[in-house]
């Protein structure tokens, strides 16, 4: 394993005072920098399932080659010691949360399950996103690829944010792509595109980014490939996912035909990220974009029964993989590069994670990292300061929780706390606290064992007590409670089952208007914050007028300050 540093290998001192500048306005309060330096691009970009050990500056021993990121991490920064919880969905509703799964609303990846039903697996309405940030701020936004952070009414990416949506809504996807593919073109299925997923994803965002810079706009484009998720070829009578070509530069140079499907994906991904980089530079946006590369959670691994199937996945010296708690699942690549701006060759040691993504992106472009976000804390750091100073500011030491179905593991300095003890308590976090009350958790000392191997519980006891305490604490002040699930439509199995309660629910009251306008206001406030937008207004503009409701919603709006408040909508009922 590479030795994990701070190491500058090009840092000029005019450097310095070019960043910070760029990322703080004077002191004055007055600003005159270019909207080009007050609002940067965001290029952010997730690999699926792509472990630790397969980003090459991570780990020498991958035969896999990717010039494009380890140019990227070369003349940018890395971070090695980098975190998130060991699922597709989860993870990334984490990075766009900030977050713990177990606060969001995303405590595994999202399923069929209704609004307000029990077993809903969702990120809460009156949780921000990244990309609803971003677009509040001016910025046009796109996603293009894998989207699997819900696929209900409220959930979808044209409904959190995203101007534009290309790609599909599940959580895996053939490489292949036909007319009879789940690719979906904003709201309706796309029966046109053709071809390789990768190339198609890639081939969507230069085209949503050319279209940004020709119009001087500030862009957050999300590229979400599915490389290198299943399906992959591990046998013969399977085809290969990646590009015939790709393959078989793999097995020309000596790459095992086990791992030549998995290597060629990424190597093809790798070179389709390649190809925005330069456009970047054609387009002469380069030093105005900030582009991080992540992946989503640990590889899979070929072990009998592995959690996420079994594909030939890398995860270095670390044990397990996808869907555990351990290292494989949760340690996996980060880079970040902003041309002109961040450090070159910038190797960060600092214990890091998932929800820091959103703090960063945030914060790189001015806008406010919010302590809250609906009714739990938001858990992430920005990194721009420890990257502008070149390490010299570093992280603060914290505790970093995650949960999986029951899978738990506590990281806090060198310490780690571990346990598996079954899926039948998330998220029901009361019945799992008192799990772990009387379970015994392992402790490992990650800085001898980053296997994972030697269980410290007995032989460090003031260390186990106070991180298991933690870790019980964090479990016990959740706030569970889930705006919008009680305006959902969805009755919850206790009141099918309870006639008054039904009743009390339904019961008109002495003045019908008023509640019905009252009633509409808390079914349209989405997010909760006590204001109705106009694109909350309007709800799945599929077959409304439009125009109409934008005229209404103006003339209500009687402040004109573009939201509705309940007095404003009860004053046109008089």
């Amino acid at each position: 394993m590479k030795t994990m540093r701070i190491s500058i290998l090009l840092l000029t001192l005019a450097l310095a005072p070019i960043s910070i500048s760029a990322a703080k306005p004077p002191s004055d309060g007055t600003s005159n920098a270019s909207p080009a330096r007050t609002s940067p691009n965001i290029l952010f970009i997730v690999s699926d399932d792509h472990g630790w050990g397969d980003l090459p500056s991570n780990w020498d021993d991958t035969e896999v080659r990717l010039p494009t990121l380890e140019a990227l991490a070369a003349k940018g920064v890395r971070f090695p010691n980098y975190h998130t919880v060991p699922l597709c969905g989860p993870s990334r509703a984490c990075m766009f949360t900030g977050q713990y799964s177990s606060e969001n609303g995303m405590w595994r990846g999202p399923g069929q399950q209704p609004l307000g039903s029990p077993g809903y697996r969702g990120i809460k309405r009156d949780v921000k996103m990244l990309s609803e940030h971003f677009a509040e701020t001016g910025y046009k936004t796109g996603v293009f690829g894998k989207w699997h952070m819900g696929e209900h009414e409220g959930e979808v990416p044209n409904d959190r944010g995203f101007d534009e949506f290309r790609g599909f809504l599940k959580g895996a996807h053939p490489y292949w792509v036909t007319a009879n593919s789940k690719m979906m073109h904003n709201r309706q299925p796309d029966r046109t595109s053709k071809g390789h997923a990768t190339e198609l994803f890639t081939q969507w965002a230069e085209k949503f980014i050319r279209a940004s810079a020709a119009k001087d706009d500030p862009f957050f484009c999300y590229l979400a490939y599915n490389a290198v998720h299943g399906p992959l070829r591990v046998d013969e009578s399977k085809k290969a996912s990646a590009p015939e070509a790709w393959v078989n530069k793999a097995l020309d140079r000596g790459v095992s035909f086990l791992r030549s499907d998995y290597v060629a994906i990424l190597e093809h991904m790798d070179h389709n990220i390649g190809r925005l980089v330069d456009l970047l530079d054609e387009l002469d946006i380069a030093e105005n974009t900030l582009i991080v590369f992540v992946s989503d959670n640990g590889g899979c691994t070929m072990e009998e029964g592995a959690a996420g199937g079994r594909f030939p996945g890398n995860n270095g010296p670390l044990s397990g993989g996808k869907a555990t708690t351990y290292q494989g699942g949760l340690n996996v690549p980060l880079l970040m590069n902003w041309k002109g701006r961040l450090p070159q060759g910038m190797i960060s040691d600092d214990q890091v994670m998932h929800c820091d993504i959103f703090a960063t992106l945030l914060d790189a472009a001015s806008i406010p990292v919010p302590k809250m976000n609906g009714k739990n804390p938001v858990r992430g750091t920005s990194l721009m300061p420890h990257m502008l100073s070149a390490g010299k500011k570093t992280i603060p030491e914290r505790t970093m929780i995650f949960e999986l179905w029951g899978n738990i593991g506590l990281r806090k300095g060198d310490y780690k706390l571990w346990s598996d003890i079954g899926r039948e308590h998330s998220p029901d976090w009361d019945a799992l606290i008192a799990e772990l009350k009387r379970s015994d958790l392992a402790l490992f000392d990650l800085s001898k064992d980053v296997a994972e191997k030697n269980d410290l519980r007995t032989k460090l006891p003031e260390v186990y007590s106070s991180l298991k305490k933690e870790l019980i604490d964090h479990f016990a002040n959740i706030n569970t409670e889930y705006s919008g699930a009680e305006s959902s439509g969805t009755e919850s199995p206790q009141d099918s089952h309870d006639e008054n309660a039904k009743a009390k629910k339904t019961a008109p009251s002495a003045a019908p208007k008023r509640r019905s306008q009252e009633q509409f206001f808390k079914n349209r406030d989405r997010n909760g914050d006590g204001a109705i937008t106009l694109e909350e207004y309007i709800g799945n503009p599929k077959g409304r007028n439009v125009p109409a409701l934008t005229k209404r919603f103006k003339k209500i709006d009687s402040n004109g300050d573009g939201k509705l408040q309940l007095d404003e909508l009860k004053e046109q009922t008089k």
